[in-house]
């Protein structure tokens, strides 16, 4: 038995719109029932040699430190 929730917002409030061919609509959001919205899911790429760059500084910054208390 499926249950009868907005896949958007999760409301269980849907009714049968006619202008849809009786399909159901969500009250809360007016998204079709069944119907994912897509979201902006930006592919995250990282860029290696920044990322190389970050932790050389984080290193030098250490060494730095390390030789500053050393001393």
């Amino acid at each position: 038995m499926s249950s009868n929730t907005c896949l958007v917002c999760g409301s269980s409030n849907l009714r049968a719109d006619r202008a849809l061919s009786g399909r159901l609509v969500c009250n809360s959001c007016g998204s079709p029932f069944g119907v994912r919205r897509r979201g902006n899911r930006k592919k995250r790429i990282y860029n290696k040699v920044s990322l190389d760059n970050k932790y050389f500084l984080i290193l030098c910054i250490l060494i730095i430190a390390f030789i500053i208390v050393v001393i």
